[in-house]
């Protein structure tokens, strides 16, 4: 059994944590997401009964919705990354401070001298968990646009969360992200709402770091978008779980960003079903 001082220990041995996780023996990382915050955003996905389902989480980073999914009773759970494991994000994290203070735009990441594919550093808080919570999720070193699916195979529910806006070609990551779905793809996302044109299928397109300073930022689509998109990529079915600001007075919809004219920012949570 590992003491309490050795589980501390192997935790402040990670230089950055993004996600809050409990390790166990009392120990929480201390991630910025904290526990409260990572909590909420479970609660949020509303998830359908994990109980036996096989689940695929789709750049888990430090894993802490795979490790959830597990604890809820998942039959077995797979958690793929790369582009967060491959960066030192302790200096990711001081480049992209120093780009907001200077304000000036960063360079793509990947050109970056802190981005290590071959030594995976990101993927550092995510192996200490696993270890520490005695944890059977399988993890997956691979870029889900271009690894092989018919070898990732299908799996009854895919979380798909923090990812669709980070893609280049959005409907093509959800044609992908449908061919690996056998029941339901959990899709959490930044969205717009352009006020006057709610029932027109729009997405706001961001050509460089307008959104958070973050150069690897690229769309936001409005909530007819979104389910659109989802239905052209083979979901027959797409609900809203948190849908726009209008929608969602009282309902816990969090993190509203007001940006130029007007336009509204928010996470919205879509349930796509085959």
């Amino acid at each position: 059994m590992v003491s309490t001082d050795r589980v501390r220990e192997l935790v402040d041995s990670v230089p950055f944590w993004w996600h809050s996780i409990d390790v166990g023996g009392g120990v929480v990382s201390n991630g910025q997401r904290s526990a409260e915050q990572v909590r909420r955003q479970w609660e949020d996905l509303k998830l359908p009964e994990l109980r036996g389902k096989t689940v695929l989480d789709i750049n888990t980073w430090d894993g802490f919705f795979a490790f959830e999914a597990e604890k809820h009773g998942a039959s077995s759970v797979c958690a793929l990354d790369f582009y967060m494991w491959a960066m030192d994000l302790q200096e990711h994290r001081r480049h992209w401070k120093e780009c907001q203070e200077k304000n000036v735009i960063p360079e793509p990441y990947h050109e970056m001298p802190y981005f290590k594919p071959a030594e995976l550093p990101g993927k550092r808080g995510f192996d200490v968990a696993h270890q520490l919570r005695g944890s059977n999720v399988k993890s997956l070193v691979a870029d889900f646009m271009n690894t092989d699916l018919e070898r990732l195979g299908k799996f009854d529910v895919v979380l798909f969360l923090g990812s669709l806006y980070h893609m280049e070609n959005p409907l093509e990551s959800l044609k992908r992200l449908a061919t690996v779905t056998r029941e339901l793809a959990v899709i959490e996302t930044q969205a717009a709402l352009v006020p006057g044109y709610e029932h027109h299928s729009l997405c706001e397109f961001f050509e460089s770091n307008e959104l958070n300073g973050d150069v690897s930022n690229w769309w936001a689509p409005n909530e007819m978008a979104l389910c659109g998109m989802c239905r052209a990529a083979g979901f027959p079915r797409v609900d809203v779980v948190s849908g726009t600001p209008s929608q969602a007075v009282g309902g816990g919809l969090r993190h509203l960003i007001t940006g130029k004219n007007g336009v509204v920012r928010y996470r919205a949570v879509v349930h796509a079903w085959k």
